[in-house]
Formats: C-alpha cells, sequence, structure tokens
C-alpha cells in the first residue's frame, strides 16, 4: 500500500523530536528531560500513548522564553554607581 506524496509516516513526524533526540540537542540526559518535564520546566510535550515528543517550532520557543541579555544586567549595574 502506497503512499500520496507528502503524506508518509515520517513526513508527519518530521517537526518533533523524540525525548532522547531532546536530550542529544540539549546536552542532557533523557532523566533530565523528564525532571524537567516534572517540574513544569521544560518545553511542552506532545505525548502519543506512552511516546512523548516535542515540537520543534516549541522547543524552540522554550529556548528563547529562557534567554538572559547582558544589556539588561549591564544596565542594572551602571544604574546602581
Amino acid at each position: 500500500m502506497g503512499y500520496p506524496p507528502d503524506t508518509t509516516p515520517i513526513a508527519v513526524l518530521s517537526e518533533y523530536l523524540t525525548k532522547a533526540e531532546l536530550a542529544a540537542q540539549l546536552h542532557k540526559t533523557v532523566r533530565t528531560i523528564d525532571r524537567m518535564n516534572l517540574a513544569g520546566d521544560g518545553p511542552p510535550p506532545t505525548r502519543i500513548g506512552r511516546t512523548t515528543l516535542y515540537r520543534r517550532a516549541a522547543v524552540l520557543d522554550w529556548l528563547r522564553s529562557r534567554e538572559v541579555t547582558r544589556a539588561g544586567r549591564a544596565h542594572k549595574r551602571g544604574g546602581a554607581q
């Protein structure tokens, strides 16, 4: 049975990372990813049965939300003089 163009199983999940793939990208262990999820501190997961996946765009949004700018810190130091 063939699949119509752009509907193969790989294409459907190409926007998602597995827990192991996310851990490797972040240089963390899978256990650390589990802990982050339990604490509500990680990127939002998508669960399909027992499988946990992470949408690439959601991971990027989560990473951006954790950015710390040096300009903000430098400004605070400069204002305290």
